[in-house]
């Protein structure tokens, strides 16, 4: 049975199809650290992902969804949860930028890519995870990294967090917690138990208490690369 680190859990899990470890191979782990939990998906699974999906993929694919669902539901008693986003680190600090699907997240992290080079760490451009470590919180890659499959086994501690929208011009705010948490909950798994949905929202008050929070209203330029990294990398 394969092992997986993934944001510092280590666990096993079963696979109905090989697909999956494909996908997780980056997070094989053949280290020393005990596991901490086995993961089994069965069909049962898949099919309760195929009726959450209104297009057609394979069995395989919801399984690899299957498997995410479980991780997140562990690891959320673990301090971490699951931020929809593009993440990446400039210089050693992760910024994460958050958006409803179509509104330019990859975009923008393409071009931080391009403006910013050999400076710039992908994390995971869909589907990174966030975890509370010590009273401060990181952003950890994951194999669920979108339809480019962009990402790091990586670990970096969050500098800001910023809610995309476009615009003809390129402005950078700061924002409320709790504008920014009102953006988030659209951006995380939705929990159904009592407790887990306290979890949550508890993980998610705690992050942004400790990170910086924008709103960047910006357009498909180099430019809106440097306006939104002048500003969150001095935290002004």
């Amino acid at each position: 049975m394969p092992k997986y680190k993934i944001a510092d859990i280590v666990f096993s899990a079963t696979h109905l199809f090989p697909y999956v470890k494909k996908v997780c191979k980056d997070y094989l782990y053949e280290g020393e650290e005990p596991v901490e939990t086995e993961l089994n998906v069965t069909m049962e699974d898949v099919e309760f992902e195929k009726s959450l999906s209104k297009l057609t993929f394979p069995d395989e694919y919801f399984e690899s969804l299957a498997l995410y669902r479980k991780f997140l539901e562990y690891a959320l008693f673990h301090d971490t949860i699951i931020l929809h986003s593009s993440a990446l680190a400039v210089d050693g600090d992760a910024f994460l930028f958050t958006a409803p699907s179509g509104t330019g997240k990859s975009t923008h992290a393409k071009l931080y890519r391009e403006v910013l080079k050999d400076r710039v760490t992908t994390i995971n451009d869909d589907k990174p995870v966030v975890r509370k470590v010590n009273g401060e919180f990181f952003v950890y890659g994951t194999p669920w990294d979108g339809k480019h499959r962009l990402s790091t086994n990586s670990k970096f501690k969050i500098k800001a967090i910023c809610a995309l929208k476009r615009g003809e011009k390129n402005q950078i705010n700061k924002i409320s917690k709790k504008q920014m948490l009102l953006v988030l909950l659209n951006q995380t798994l939705r929990p159904k138990k009592e407790e887990q949905v306290d979890k949550t929202f508890s993980l998610l008050g705690e992050l942004l208490d400790s990170v910086s929070l924008y709103e960047l209203h910006c357009n498909i330029s180099e430019e809106a690369v440097l306006v939104s990294y002048g500003a969150m990398s001095k935290g002004e």
